[in-house]
């Protein structure tokens, strides 16, 4: 060592510095950049399509015109605006902004006004521009409609927001919701591509074709193929809202230019003039428009039009050439600006088809990333708000159209000289919630899923007497504070490790029990996991620092001794030391929140439920506060009462109980009100905590995808010890180590345990050790200058025996993150319980208390042990055992039936069973059968079908 204490040729680890620093935990000037860019791509692309996007997609909406009592009427949206949040008009409130934490408080959505500029005209003449309240739509956190815009750490917390709030999200019904980009095929580029299923479309389809993914500057997009079919023609084939339409291409080159046959086929022939196969098919092709009359491009249009007209909605006064001509400029090669555009790319595409069908061009993979873009959160709810303004001016032509009359903010307009006024400004809107399945971009596409699992999509709808007009898209997942293209930063030593282990440990990244967030008391989550005492870890990646994770701990640094000891650390068990789960090792709490509204528990009109007791109510039994709320603190057990409510008209009285088996502590109540501020008593949010300390069978992980189940606590007396009386928190079995290749694990174990003992933490970024300046020797040394095997390991002595154990046993510092899979919610245990009403078996499910099926595996591993009686009592005894009466003589199970009773006077008091086949009572025994083998018997009886029993 030098003079100063040092060791030679090693550099000191970083510090713990930030975390002693006296201006830690202080809110910043500023956010933090690094964290503000993960989100970067989400709230860019929204602010661009609630701002130009919108813009320019509205003026993409061709005009709406329709005929009404002799009168052509055209409806057309000249612009639309989405305001920031605010609450209604006319509200009793001293803040008009509404902010995220107030949304996801009272379980609402955080959404903004859509205003729209709709120009409407009769016969050609403008009447004038009306500006039209349509509904709301969900605004994203941090954008720049957002309250939070621009805010600073401090303003931020103000608002019970985390200071290093990044937004990215939506909050729908007080859900954080995301929505995740979508792989999309690239834009404007012909993909060839071979899809057997394809030869199902249709009589001489092919696998061969060509797709187009056509998207326009405001994002507007059409899939639109061509396929090669068996006679050496093609038939080109788009979606026109969710509809597939196919017809031959020689209409669409035809429709597209007024350029003669011959100068269409010599550009479709290009570079394949001696190709006679390819002459004739294009010949085909430009024949087949021939035999159907067509020979000018005016008549292609026309018959075209007949067809296509039906499906798009216009008018009766539009010619059928107008209405070809509206087909190709919203279904047809969409991105290009002119129809001579159109005819060369569809050209381009049929050479391009054709190279492929006779092998010269290779079929492209759609799932190359050279073939694919991202679909940003902001496109996609452009699109569907699009899509929602189309379907708009569609449902109020149909409104007239069906009701014979004008809506009422049109009528202002129609007639302003008789002094009405307007009747309704709303239009008949209002939001609602909807469910869809996919998205329609998915639908066109058919085969591109979703990224990872799509639990819900919701979409907050504006509605024109109830039918649907604006969606929004989201995706829900409990928004990270890491994404998974940052988790893998946050591995040490990953460079060290099998690759599939760094993979599982992206999973297991996001399943951990951390430190969520600091505005607990703030939130209103269905379920928030909180691991009680975090720290931060002594080994960490350079990208840990980066993102500022210590404000989030995500785990322990535990003292890790790698031995096999007792057999209950066997396979991935690991034992914990009682003792250090005594002083509160991975302890945890899981925040519950339920909304208790009365509106929905009384009829519409009624208003008299509210909160409150009963006074000197025996239920009550001092449990619950005059408001009928349980106190913030009170523990809660199984039939306490949870909450009361009154009927005012009435005056009586109504107590829930608390119904879970898990106690639990009253952690907050909010008490919410409404959008105008003028809510009565009759919404509350009630947050419970639910104690979750670790124990047998819950789930622990290492940064390294080494997964491990709780054991056994073992008691400290008779756990191993070290010369120093160290005792380990954590027992690894050995066994895990050899075929997993973690040996990332293990030298995190080295700079852990060395970074313990000089006051330091370890910079584990990947790569930053080689084969000539090995992580080993680095901290093999570190240990050795601290007076400790160079090795890491140590003797221990045996916990039960006191004997020093035979071999050296290697014990350091690893930080090991406790899981949110835990037995206290997967547990199934039952005895008796309830039966299903037909089969009288017992009913299956946790939520009901129901039993665990005992299926044909579990039954050949019991014949598998020669344990025929224990099976006999599993599926026969435990499940529907039932006595049923049998004929004897004609083996029949529904014959027996017990005779009438006696008349009372009668000194008979034995009823017997007798047959009705066979008119015998002595021919009738009992047997004990399955009861779900007589239901079986009795359905085929009602099919006409006989069974007969040999009864031995």
């Amino acid at each position: 060592m030098d003079p100063d204490g040092r060791w030679r040729h090693l550099p000191s680890g970083p510090s713990l510095k930030h975390l002693t620093d006296p201006a830690y935990g202080i809110p910043r000037e500023q956010q933090k950049p690094a964290l503000q860019a993960l989100t970067r791509a989400h709230v860019e692309s929204f602010n661009y399509a609630v701002r130009e996007g919108l813009s320019h997609a509205v003026q993409a909406i061709p005009p709406f015109e329709f005929a009404f009592k002799d009168e052509r009427i055209s409806l057309t949206i000249v612009d639309a605006l989405i305001s920031p949040p605010t609450v209604p008009k006319g509200s009793i409130c001293k803040e008009l902004n509404v902010y995220p934490a107030e949304c996801r408080g009272r379980r609402s959505t955080y959404r903004g006004k859509l205003t729209a500029d709709i120009s409407w005209a009769v016969n050609g003449i403008s009447k004038g521009i009306i500006k039209q309240f349509l509904g709301y739509v969900p605004i994203m956190v941090k954008s720049k409609l957002c309250n939070l815009y621009n805010l600073p750490p401090k303003a931020l917390i103000q608002h019970h927001e985390e200071a290093e709030e990044m937004g990215g999200y939506f909050i729908i019904n007080g859900i954080e919701k995301v929505i995740r980009m979508l792989i999309m095929p690239r834009r404007n580029f012909p993909i060839a591509m071979v899809r057997p299923k394809w030869k199902s479309r249709g009589p001489g389809y092919t696998q061969y074709g060509v797709s187009m993914h056509c998207v326009r500057e405001e994002h507007s997009a059409v899939n639109m193929n061509l396929h090669y079919l068996e006679n050496g023609t093609v038939m080109l084939n788009f979606i026109y809202r969710k509809e597939l339409f196919f017809f031959p291409l020689g209409f669409a080159l035809k429709a597209l230019v007024s350029f003669s046959d011959y100068q269409i086929f010599q550009e479709l022939i290009k570079g394949k003039e001696d190709d006679s196969f390819f002459r004739n098919s294009v010949s085909q092709m430009l024949r087949i428009v021939m035999e159907e009359g067509c020979s000018t491009q005016k008549q292609v249009l026309s018959y075209l039009g007949e067809r296509f007209r039906v499906k798009l909605s216009l008018p009766d006064w539009y010619p059928n050439e107008h209405a070809a001509e509206f087909l190709f400029s919203q279904c047809i090669c969409i991105h290009s600006k002119s129809n001579t555009e159109k005819f060369y790319v569809l050209c381009l595409m049929t050479r391009k088809l054709f190279a492929l069908a006779k092998g010269e061009c290779m079929e492209e993979n759609p799932d190359s990333l050279v073939n694919q873009e991202v679909l940003t959160p902001g496109q996609l709810f452009l699109m569907f708000l699009k899509a929602s303004l189309q379907l708009m001016e569609l449902h109020i032509g149909r409104t007239v159209l069906r009701e014979k009359r004008i809506p009422p903010w049109m009528e202002v307009v129609l007639v302003p000289m008789t002094g009405k006024p307007s009747l309704y400004p709303g239009l008949y809107l209002f939001t609602t919630p909807c469910r869809l399945v996919r998205p329609v971009q998915n639908l066109e596409l058919g085969k591109e899923e979703l990224i990872g699992t799509m639990e819900q999509i919701f979409m907050n709808v504006a509605v024109f007497e109830d039918e649907v007009l604006a969606g929004v898209t989201t995706h829900q997942e409990l928004f990270p504070h890491s994404l998974l293209s940052v988790i893998a930063n946050f591995i040490p030593f990953s460079d060290h490790n099998q690759s599939p282990r760094n993979m599982y440990q992206c999973q297991m990244g996001k399943q951990t029990m951390g430190f969520p967030l600091l505005t607990f008391q703030d939130r209103s989550d269905n379920k928030l996991y909180r691991l009680q005492t975090p720290q931060s870890p002594l080994v960490r990646p350079y990208m840990y620092d980066y993102y500022d994770m210590d404000n989030y701990p995500i785990g322990t640094n535990a003292i890790v001794a790698v031995i096999s000891y007792t057999g209950y650390d066997m396979e991935d068990a690991m034992i914990v030391n009682k003792a250090s789960w005594e002083r509160g090792f991975a302890h945890g709490s899981v925040y519950k929140s339920e909304c208790i509204d009365l509106s929905e528990k009384i009829k519409q009109g009624d208003d008299s439920l509210v909160f409150g007791v009963k006074p000197g109510d025996p239920r009550i039994l001092q449990k619950l506060d005059d408001d009928g709320l349980p106190f913030i603190g009170a523990q809660l057990q199984y039939g306490d009462p949870y909450y009361s409510y009154l009927n005012l008209n009435t005056g009586e009285s109504f107590v829930m109980y608390y119904k879970s088996k898990e106690n639990c502590i009253v952690d907050n109540i909010k008490v919410c009100s409404n959008d105008t501020g003028n809510g009565k008593f009759k919404c509350v949010c009630i947050t419970m905590r639910v104690p979750r300390n670790p124990t047998i069978g819950d789930k622990f992980a290492s940064r390294h995808g080494q997964k491990g189940i709780l054991s056994r606590l073992w008691p400290v007396e008779d756990m191993p010890f070290t010369e120093s009386g160290m005792v380990p928190d954590i027992l690894f079995n050995p066994h895990g180590f050899p075929s997993r290749m973690t040996i990332g694990m293990l030298i995190e174990s080295m700079a852990g345990k060395s970074a313990a003992l000089h006051g330091l933490c370890h910079d584990a970024t990947p790569f930053t050790f080689s084969e000539e300046n090995s992580a080993l020797e680095y901290f093999g040394e570190m240990l050795k200058a601290a007076g400790y095997n160079y090795y890491g390991t140590e003797r221990l002595y045996s916990g039960i025996s006191g004997l020093e154990l035979d071999a050296d046993i290697f014990i350091g510092v690893v930080y090991y993150q406790r899981l949110r899979h835990m037995v206290s919610d997967k547990f199934q245990v039952r005895t008796t319980g309830a039966r299903d009403k037909v089969t009288n078996q017992p009913i299956g499910g946790r939520n009901v208390q129901g039993g665990i099926r005992f299926g044909e595996m579990e039954r050949d591993a019991l014949l598998a042990h020669g344990t025929s009686f224990l099976l006999h009592d599993r599926l026969f005894n435990c499940s529907d055992r039932s006595v049923a009466h049998v004929c004897v003589k004609c083996g029949s199970l529904l014959s027996p039936l017990l005779e009438k009773p006696p008349p009372s006077w009668s000194t008979m008091r034995n009823r017997k069973y007798s047959c009705t086949l066979c008119n015998r009572s002595d021919t009738i025994d009992t047997v004990s059968v399955p009861y779900v083998f007589r239901y079986f018997v009795a359905e085929l009886a009602a099919m006409n079908i006989k069974v007969k029993l040999d009864i031995v």
